[in-house]
């Protein structure tokens, strides 16, 4: 009983997690439209990011320096963390939104596949169905149509979930030895450091003019920096399957909060979409919880 209801906390603060990013995701709307760019959005908040969980390291006296051998490896998860950021603004620029999102949410279901040829869980009816499932109600939430798409922006896209997919069955993985909070770190200081780079060798970075401006790259930078730590401190305790049906709520609540917050409507369509998404995140993870 204990073991359940630990779990069931985990999942609740997995679905923070949803709702953090979710609403860094509305924020950067409100910064993009006063004059924020892509380049100083990704470079505020990773950097935001890696203090904040710097701040939480010192808190528990872990030290970063001198840097471990298994620094290294951690490398790795945080050059997938930049290079899905980049393909999915490449994508988002290439083709609609709604459809760059779409085909990016295809990474519960490689992650169930990755996951599945690594051994660490087997790809079961119920969780086909649960992913088919999940994705039908996210394009309803969406509101994709078909229509003619550029054959890059589906790249990049499929690119940002191959990246994404890539750090999520690899964390567990990588640096073992490392605490969670440091490997973490280490990760989003990677991340930090190429954006960084990045914008001093395309001068592109522009703080925003506007208090909008300044309130949007706030918001932004405060939902994602909570919702990334917190996703790869949960990551090893969930598992990367269950991580992914969770976040599947991420547009959902991207949906609630622009109906509640910025007043755009939602269409019966989107509503039943929404349902299905709940449903399945609720029904899988009762099933699993049962076995």
């Amino acid at each position: 009983m204990a073991a359940r209801t630990g779990t069931w906390l985990l999942l609740l603060a997995l679905f923070a997690v949803a709702v953090s990013l979710a609403a860094g995701h509305v924020a950067a709307r409100l910064a993009f439209a006063n004059g924020v760019n892509v380049i100083t959005a990704a470079t505020v908040r990773s950097v935001g990011a890696g203090l904040l969980l710097l701040v939480l390291l010192q808190l528990r006296r872990e030290a970063v320096l001198p840097l471990p051998p298994a620094f290294r490896s951690t490398m790795v998860l945080g050059v997938l963390i930049a290079a899905q950021t980049v393909c999915i603004q490449v994508a988002v620029a290439l083709m609609p939104v709604t459809l760059a999102i779409l085909v990016f949410y295809t990474y519960p279901f490689l992650t169930g596949v990755a996951a599945s040829l690594l051994g660490d869980e087997r790809f079961t009816p119920r969780l086909a169905v649960a992913l088919v499932a999940a994705f039908a109600g996210l394009a309803l939430v969406l509101g994709v149509e078909p229509q003619p798409v550029s054959v890059w922006g589906l790249a990049a896209a499929f690119g940002a979930a191959v990246t994404f997919t890539g750090a999520m069955v690899l964390t567990p993985r990588l640096a073992p030895g490392l605490s969670t909070p440091l490997r973490t770190f280490f990760m989003l200081a990677t991340t930090a450091a190429i954006f960084v780079a990045a914008s001093a060798a395309t001068q592109a970075f522009r703080l925003p003019a506007t208090e909008a401006g300044w309130i949007g790259l706030a918001g932004l930078t405060f939902g994602y920096a909570l919702g990334i730590i917190g996703l790869f401190l949960l990551l090893p305790r969930l598992g990367a399957v269950q991580t992914s049906i969770v976040l599947n709520l991420e547009p959902v609540v991207v949906a609630g909060i622009a109906w509640a917050v910025l007043g755009e409507a939602l269409t019966p369509l989107q509503i039943a979409g929404a349902e299905i998404v709940v449903a399945t995140v609720i029904l899988f993870q009762t099933s699993a919880r049962q076995r």
